[in-house]
């Protein structure tokens, strides 16, 4: 019984680890033999016969193929990695090594791995593999517009990410419209209360011929409100004077001062490691602790620490795959030995140490104007809310609301009085907090400034420590003449052959089974197989024809 589709399961598990498996030599027979396991479990000629599962005629007919579903492997990626990745290898010209992509984009060789091997499935990229067994991704420029026509999940990442900034704005705007709705509010009920014990006289004055309405007037034009909270209002009304200084309105001011803004060190962990990843490369992959310090955290408060204590290394020697060693003098260096492989041809440039900086976190973004316009109301909502409360603490407030059509404010008291108080306690305490986060970022700047003019500056040990490393430091660019495999390149015509000559074996043993099973029908299978041999395409028996197979199918 021969398994359907059995040869090219197996054939696509020889190319799915070609390259690895062509770096130790080339050869089809070896490719084969560090396969045996799985051709075993795959192949007709290979393993028992309980392996195969048996179907009868007629379930086969009515059962139809079904192909397996094309799985995007770009879509299991985290979408930072991925677009990162994409960016590093648009920077590199579409020809990449994992050490490129990780020292570029600043992800770890892991990641790297994953998502060169993930892109390059999805967008046909070409592989090529040299005999010492280092891999080169070649991309086609148009490579990311092939992945985002296979999977619509990936199309629909820059929807969601506009959805997600159209919903932040409209919350942002919400909190501001809420502090002006619950001003409106309380004033209204503080004069309906208020008014309510001269109404008798009203009515007398009526009487003798109309009446004057009072009360406050507002001169606020209710399209500006909408205005607001148009989301495009930012770019819209860019050159307006209503913007502040950190580009925002007026009710993006109430809330930046109550909740604060993005923090603005988001990036800054994405920007460092793309730094020290860019620097270790370019110094040949052999780098002292010292001139990554003014990247990374030393011990904050001792700034000689740098010198004895350099365990603040260690998050690089993970992420990049480094390990320490010893130089001529017994300097202590450390090596990134996949930084030090690139496919560009040319020695890339050296990337001088950068000093990276934090910057504080401010209360709030909005300028002076906007920010005392939001405490004056601030400071007007919560007195009103004050006041009200206490007119309502007599039956004659509630009859007052509920004769002019207000009954509901009195229920909405607990909301307006948390929003009055939430409205400076939330800056108080945020204020607290910042004191003490931007006193560590201080710290940690003043103690990456001061790595930065030691290493500007070095003293005569830090400067032989330096000339060490540019000793042990190299540069491997990839072969491009030592290839031994590239999936662009046709195979030879031995290993061509070879899957082909097995098949017709296939064929051969079928049709003398199926020739020796007309005459001995009351004979059992399984004897059947172990008393007559089987004759092959040229006329041998089972046993002549496993002298022609590979030696490792011959031992099943």
């Amino acid at each position: 019984m021969v398994m359907p589709g059995g040869h090219k399961a197996a054939a696509s598990l020889v190319s799915q680890y070609m390259p690895s498996t062509l770096a130790q030599g080339p050869g089809m027979l070896r490719l084969c033999r560090s396969f045996r396991p799985a051709f075993v479990g795959l192949h007709p000629l290979g393993g028992p016969r309980s392996r195969v599962p048996r179907r009868s005629p007629a379930t086969a007919a009515a059962t139809p193929y079904k192909p397996p579903s094309e799985e995007i492997a770009s879509e299991g990626l985290p979408s930072e990695v991925r677009q990162r990745a994409e960016t590093a290898i648009l920077k590199r010209g579409g020809a990449v090594t994992v050490g490129d992509v990780a020292a570029v984009a600043g992800i770890s060789l892991k990641e790297a791995e994953d998502a060169l091997r993930a892109l390059a499935s999805d967008s046909l990229a070409n592989l090529k593999v040299s005999d010492e067994g280092e891999i080169l991704y070649s991309f086609d420029p148009n490579f990311r517009d092939r992945i985002r026509n296979k999977s619509l999940r990936i199309r629909l990442e820059s929807t969601a990410a506009a959805v997600k900034d159209t919903a932040s704005y409209l919350a942002r705007v919400t909190f501001g419209t809420a502090l002006l709705a619950s001003v409106v509010t309380v004033a209204l009920a503080i004069t309906v209360i208020a008014s309510s014990g001269n109404q008798s006289n009203d009515r007398d004055r009526r009487g003798n011929g109309g009446y004057y309405r009072g009360g406050p007037q507002f001169y606020f034009n209710i399209t500006d409100l909408l205005w607001y909270w148009n989301p495009r209002y930012s770019r819209a009304r860019q050159p307006s004077a209503a913007k502040g200084q950190g580009g925002m309105n007026f009710l993006e001011a109430i809330f930046s001062f109550v909740f604060g803004d993005p923090d603005p060190n988001i990036a800054f962990e994405a920007q460092r490691w793309e730094k020290i990843g860019q620097y270790i490369q370019s110094r040949g992959g052999v780098v002292a602790a010292e001139e990554l310090a003014p990247m990374l955290e030393g011990q904050v408060g001792n700034t000689t620490s740098i010198a004895v204590d350099e365990s603040y290394v260690l998050p690089v020697l993970t992420r990049f795959g480094g390990s320490p060693v010893v130089g001529q003098d017994g300097e202590i260096l450390y090596h990134f030995p996949n930084l030090q492989q690139t496919a560009a041809a040319q020695r890339l440039p050296a990337v001088q140490p950068k000093l990276v900086q934090e910057r504080p976190v401010q209360l709030t973004q909005a300028n002076g104007g906007q920010k005392l316009v939001a405490i004056a109301l601030g400071a007007a909502n919560l007195v009103g809310v004050v006041a009200l409360g206490g007119m309502l603490g007599s039956p004659h407030g509630y009859y007052a609301l509920a004769r002019n059509g207000l009954g509901w404010i009195p229920n909405a008291m607990p909301f307006l009085q948390a929003y009055a108080f939430s409205f400076f306690a939330i800056p108080a305490l945020r204020a607290l907090s910042l004191r003490a986060r931007n006193a560590g970022i201080e710290a940690r700047n003043q103690a990456r400034l001061a790595a930065s003019r030691r290493l500007r500056a070095p003293d005569p040990q830090l400067a032989t420590k330096l000339r060490a490393a540019q000793v042990e430091a190299q540069q491997r660019s990839f072969q491009r003449d030592r290839v031994v495999y590239a999936t662009d390149t046709p195979l030879p015509t031995s290993s061509r052959d070879e899957p082909d000559e097995w098949e017709a074996r296939l064929a051969a043993r079928q049709a003398a089974r199926g020739r020796g099973a007309g005459g001995r029908r009351g004979v059992p299978e399984q004897r059947r197989g172990a008393e007559d041999p089987v004759m092959d395409r040229k006329g041998g028996s089972q046993q002549q024809r496993g002298r022609d197979l590979p030696s490792w199918l011959r031992e099943r």
